[in-house]
């Protein structure tokens, strides 16, 4: 099949390459750079940044799909398999808030990754991200136990913010959302 943008079969391989590009990069930040925290299984990562950044390149589905499978796939590739479920459902779901963004034109700037508007969105996405572990432990353990994991789990969601907003900066600069957007149309 030769790259036509305008066949819908094209588009639709272009997103799920940047897809599974994007689950890569997610499973390998989360999976290999990575700190144990000692606590229920748990480790900081910094993998939520490329979460983020897939959540303003991709169209919903294809980016909660790179969400749910690299954030699965790095628990079951760091030893921690039986978080993987919860992970990908809570991976997918950080997602949404950037896709609400694009989605309902709340933003001014839709060809940047980082503008007024998304560079709120690490924070909202971090909350899930909290409440979404602490809701996981305290069904997997107890609540009491699961409480011991939030502020590492807020150090996890600060940090991603951090990369995510220098990565996003610099890949503004080369117009690199612009130019996929031009490949997957």
């Amino acid at each position: 099949m030769s790259p036509n943008p305008k066949n819908k079969s094209w588009r639709h391989i272009y997103y799920l390459s940047v897809s599974a590009m994007f689950a890569a990069l997610i499973a390998v930040m989360t999976a290999y750079l990575s700190f144990k925290t000692g606590i229920n299984d748990g480790y900081l990562h910094f993998g939520d940044s490329m979460i983020y950044l897939a959540a303003c390149m991709l169209p919903l589905p294809y980016a909660m799909l790179a969400a749910a499978i690299g954030g699965g796939l790095a628990d079951i590739l760091a030893g921690a398999a039986f978080w993987a479920p919860a992970t990908a459902i809570i991976k997918a779901c950080n997602v949404l808030p950037f896709a609400l963004v694009y989605k309902c034109g709340w933003t001014k700037s839709p060809d940047r990754l980082l503008n007024k508007t998304t560079a709120f969105m690490p924070i909202v996405s971090g909350l899930i991200t909290v409440f979404g572990y602490l809701l996981a432990e305290g069904l997997m353990y107890t609540f009491p136990t699961a409480l011991t994991s939030v502020p590492f789990s807020f150090v996890q969601a600060t940090a991603s913010a951090a990369v995510y907003y220098a990565a996003a900066a610099a890949l503004d600069k080369v117009h690199l959302k612009t130019r996929l957007q031009k490949m997957g149309k």
